[in-house]
């Protein structure tokens, strides 16, 4: 994934609001979001059929996970690169079977000091609070999010990508669908809004999902996700908020 966008208590109706874009081999194949069943909770998410893991899901009490792979961090131990065999793709499915944020995070922590993994930055938040994991070879570390809102990509960490008029989502005042519809131009930006290319168009690497969400407390009620399997002005968004119902146990 090369954007990850996520909006905290914008909106009562939904505690969480995410836009991201993935950038990805283009030949990599992927699924669109489908039922994951964990050892203590069912989570919905896409899937990397190559690797077998995930980019973002949710689970069935509202949790959100959503990883960015780390430029220039990726593979990194103290004497020089590393070959790496797991797949950073288990960890959002490893944070969201766990009870809260906080677990979530230590799941990951411990699962990252037992093994391997290339470069990455895991967001995990629910309404409650939000954390970020950060990971490059022998260097790691956790931020808690205080803002509302976040804003995450391969090249760029927190907040170091500005993105003018993201702000808009989170006016008072407005319904859901303005929100999204606030978002859903920054997916498209090829440079005009951040100077950032963060649609990227052609070649064999590039923009190969968007998503657009809004999570409810109890996403099998009400649940958003509307997922483009390819550039999203290419590819139409298609609404897979329905599955939301799948999380009941």
């Amino acid at each position: 994934m090369c954007l990850l966008i996520l909006f905290r208590g914008a909106d009562p109706e939904y505690p969480l609001i995410v836009a991201s874009n993935r950038d990805e081999q283009r030949s990599r194949p992927s699924a669109p979001p489908g039922l994951f069943v964990g050892q203590n909770n069912r989570m919905l998410s896409p899937r990397d059929r190559q690797a077998q893991g995930t980019w973002m899901g949710i689970n069935e009490h509202g949790m959100f996970a959503g990883l960015t792979n780390l430029a220039g961090g990726a593979g990194m131990g103290d004497t020089g690169p590393i070959e790496v065999h797991t797949t950073r793709g288990e960890l959002p499915h490893l944070a969201l079977d766990q009870a809260d944020v906080a677990s979530a995070v230590d799941a990951v922590l411990d699962r990252i000091d037992s093994d391997d993994f290339m470069g990455f930055q895991l967001l995990v938040a629910d309404g409650a609070s939000a954390q970020i994991v950060s990971h490059a070879g022998c260097l790691q570390s956790v931020a808690e999010v205080p803002d509302p809102w976040v804003v995450l990509s391969n090249e760029h960490g927190e907040r170091e990508l500005l993105i003018p008029g993201i702000e808009d989502a989170a006016l008072p005042g407005l319904d859901i669908e303005d929100r999204l519809a606030a978002l859903a131009p920054v997916l498209l930006d090829e440079g005009a809004l951040s100077g950032h290319r963060i649609l990227k168009r052609g070649g064999e690497y590039g923009t190969v999902a968007s998503a657009l969400l809004a999570i409810p407390a109890r996403p099998s009620q009400g649940l958003i996700w509307r997922y483009a399997a390819g550039v999203p002005d290419e590819v139409p968004y298609k609404d897979y908020g329905n599955l939301g119902r799948r999380l009941e146990t």
